[in-house]
């Protein structure tokens, strides 16, 4: 238990080392097994459907990370703050690597099936915004991530450390949401198809 005042947080021992494989590994193998079997079938509706769905996952958490969290989060004092975090952080540390990789790779296995000229405008700006995603994600987003699971981990004594690195991650969630839709957009042109 850590105190905050007169209020305490309570360390969740679901969330050691052990519990979390077993609850996380199956969220960051599923997707890619899925994909992998995919595009071993060579089936170009599978494969459509993998992406959409697994883009819509990745940008519905997003949305509900960046928006509903993040005003959530604001109204809460720092223990209900740290509670919610303990509880969010081992889930997405698992779940987000997984189907954001998933969701570009079989995007750009659908534009090498669909024969779109990798020097279309349309598709440079989407891996421009694709690498953008890349790097947020791998770059910012997982090393929190990471940092605040370690914090959990080593029984959550820093929650100042938690909550200030949970709700950049959560702001960091409402700008891959912009990015998404601007891909959205573009993916839309093909969907139509404008392929030029």
């Amino acid at each position: 238990m850590i105190t905050d005042g007169s209020r305490s947080v309570y360390f969740d021992r679901r969330f050691d080392i052990k519990n979390s494989m077993s609850r996380g590994l199956p969220m960051l193998l599923i997707p890619p097994i899925l994909l992998a079997v995919v595009l071993y079938l060579h089936n170009f509706y599978f494969l459509e459907y993998v992406h959409v769905v697994s883009g819509s996952m990745w940008t519905g958490m997003d949305l509900i990370m960046g928006l509903f969290f993040s005003y959530v989060m604001k109204g809460l004092n720092n223990a209900e703050k740290t509670n919610i975090s303990m509880r969010l952080t081992p889930t997405m540390l698992f779940f987000m690597p997984s189907i954001s990789s998933v969701t570009i790779t079989a995007g750009i296995y659908l534009a090498i099936s669909m024969h779109i000229p990798f020097s279309s405008p349309y598709i440079i700006a989407a891996l421009v915004i694709a690498f953008a995603l890349l790097i947020q994600g791998i770059g910012i987003f997982l090393p929190n991530e990471l940092r605040v699971y370690n914090e959990i981990l080593h029984g959550a004594k820093d929650k100042d450390k938690i909550i200030r690195l949970t709700m950049f991650n959560l702001r960091l969630s409402l700008s891959q949401v912009i990015l998404q839709i601007a891909i959205i957009a573009l993916m839309a042109h093909f969907a139509t198809g404008g392929l030029l």
